[in-house]
């Protein structure tokens, strides 16, 4: 097993809220990821990656106006900004993937590295289509994630929670999620509200090839980003009543969006037209 995960990961995650009657509500995770420039190995530009879902207004397919971004700062506490949500135009402020089911979004977005507490994923850590057949990824094959907890956002500041759990599913096949079919995979771990747009990493250790021992260090590479849980609806008895209520409990089976659909969007034309490289 790769044993603890290095403390550093929580320090890329973010939480969204939205605003609703004048009180910031819970909505989701976010991360930040940095596309190095070629000619220039320690200049990145730095994107803001979520669910796309959790952009959208409560119960509809439509955009919010803007979204709030709570952000740790480095003398303690933390400090919400707003990000205006506009997805077309010559001054759009977020990116999506061509493929309209793939429920990723893109925000170029980069905080006061001097005042906030944060820190971005390289994109050499994001797993490519060939790199999954490299790592060997496979049922099994540990994940964890990190992100937003509605119970406990943290008053002052953000406390992410870390889940744990293994891959369930990998297939090549596409995967229907609320009546549309999508290239996913799978995890046995719990996700709830709150989590969706959240960074599941791939954390492999030295049994991570079956029947031997890898020499080296716990591999950490992003798998992908947390889309949600699938959930298994039961009828629930009523006493002097027509009506029948469904209880949605979580069956512990998430839905991962594999995180080379984000590299797709990250390295595509349009984002590289965007960035100048």
């Amino acid at each position: 097993m790769a044993g603890p995960i290095p403390p550093e990961v929580k320090s890329v995650v973010v939480f969204v809220f939205i605003e609703r009657e004048g009180k910031l509500i819970p909505n989701g995770t976010a991360f930040f990821v940095g596309v190095k420039k070629p000619s220039e190995p320690t200049t990145f530009s730095v994107y803001l990656v979520t669910a796309k879902h959790v952009l959208y207004k409560p119960d509809t397919t439509e955009f919010l106006d803007n979204v709030c971004v709570r952000i740790n700062k480095k003398d303690g506490g933390s400090e919400v900004g707003t990000i205006p949500i506009k997805v077309a135009g010559d001054d759009r402020t977020v990116f999506f993937h061509s493929d309209p089911s793939v429920d990723v979004a893109a925000i170029p977005y980069l905080p006061d590295q001097e005042r906030f507490d944060f820190k971005f994923l390289p994109d050499e850590f994001v797993t490519t289509r060939e790199d999954y057949n490299k790592l060997k990824i496979r049922e099994g094959s540990d994940v964890f994630f990190t992100g937003l907890f509605t119970p406990y956002p943290g008053s002052g500041k953000n406390y992410p929670v870390v889940r744990f759990g293994q891959v369930a599913l990998v297939t090549d096949e596409q995967i229907e999620w609320q009546g549309k079919q999508m290239s996913l995979y799978l995890i046995e771990a719990a996700s709830y509200g709150g989590n969706s747009g959240a960074p599941v990493f791939f954390y492999l250790g030295s049994d991570r090839e079956p029947g031997s021992l890898v020499v080296g260090p716990p591999v950490l590479k992003l798998a992908g980003v947390m889309q949600g849980t699938f959930l298994d609806a039961r009828e629930i008895k009523v006493i002097e009543t027509k009506k029948t209520p469904i209880s949605l409990s979580n069956m512990g089976i998430a839905a991962i969006v594999p995180a080379y659909k984000l590299h797709e969007l990250l390295f595509s034309e349009e984002l590289k037209r965007q960035r100048g490289f």
